[in-house]
């Protein structure tokens, strides 16, 4: 925290002093400096408002600038990808003079793990097991288990990870969509979440907002339908007389039971 000078510790008659010879000496450089009414031909030098200007090439020197051709700056960093594919950038070493680079070969000589999955250590071994007493390796130099950490190919990666699937970004601008999809929709969701949270924010208010129109209509239409199946079509006042009908066999054997009562009234004895 820097100190700062309190009101107490300031001298009034000595700010006053300082005041006064400041004024006096911008009034001497004003009267020094005064502009000139007419001004030569300055291409050979001269003196302008008591200021002394040389001619130069340019503007700077002997060097002309506006002829220079602009240099590309040298590169700080290379491309590379890890064991399971994943792409990367090198830091590059250079020289004092700039005119040459290591490529990257710090990162180069780094090995991987394929026992434990450590990844970043020098050396034919893997730290990591020798010093745990791994039981599978048994700190093993064998190159099929240590593996190089970095490759200068996407081709030369040994085991290439599937990072990208096809579940777009709901963001239309988002560059993850396409081939450059999500696996599944729960790392879309936390993507959307991370890096659009707002965008996600008010995607979800308008499908929230949408599926509750929705709801509204379904409802409306439902009770539609249940209130025509409970009205009824028309009100009956009568109840209309079931008629009669006869069976097959009732019908066959009507003759014989006409027969039977007409031969009952002719035969019935007459009291005397």
């Amino acid at each position: 925290m820097p100190i700062i000078i309190e009101e107490t510790e300031i001298d009034p008659i000595t700010e006053e002093v300082d005041l006064a010879m400041t004024r006096a000496e911008e009034d001497e450089a004003n009267q020094r400096f005064a502009r000139s009414e007419s001004i030569g031909d300055l291409s050979h030098g001269g003196m302008v408002d008591g200021a002394r200007l040389i001619p130069q090439r340019a503007g700077h020197g002997s060097v002309d600038f506006d002829k220079r051709k602009p240099q590309k700056g040298r590169p700080s960093a290379r491309r590379a990808w890890m064991w399971n594919g994943t792409e990367t950038l090198m830091a590059l070493a250079w020289n004092p003079d700039g005119t040459q680079h290591d490529g990257g070969r710090r990162y180069l000589t780094k090995r991987h793990c394929l026992c434990c999955g450590k990844g970043g250590f020098h050396g034919s071994q893997c730290p990591n097991c020798v010093k745990s007493g791994c039981t599978n390796c048994r700190g093993s130099t064998d190159r099929k288990k240590i593996i190089p950490l970095n490759y200068l190919r996407q081709e030369d990666v040994p085991y290439p990870t599937k990072f990208y699937g096809s579940i777009p970004c709901f963001l239309p601008d988002c560059i993850r969509r396409g081939d450059r999809g999500f696996l599944t929709e729960q790392a879309m969701r936390l993507h959307a979440r991370s890096r659009h949270r707002m965008e996600y924010q008010a995607h979800m208010e308008a499908l929230e907002a949408g599926k509750i129109g929705e709801v509204a209509e379904l409802r409306q239409r439902l009770d539609a339908v249940m209130q025509a199946q409970i009205q009824p079509t028309a009100v009956q006042t009568q109840v209309p007389a079931m008629a009669v009908t006869e069976t097959p066999i009732a019908r066959k054997n009507k003759p014989k039971r006409v027969a039977k009562r007409a031969k009952r009234r002719t035969t019935k004895p007459v009291m005397a």
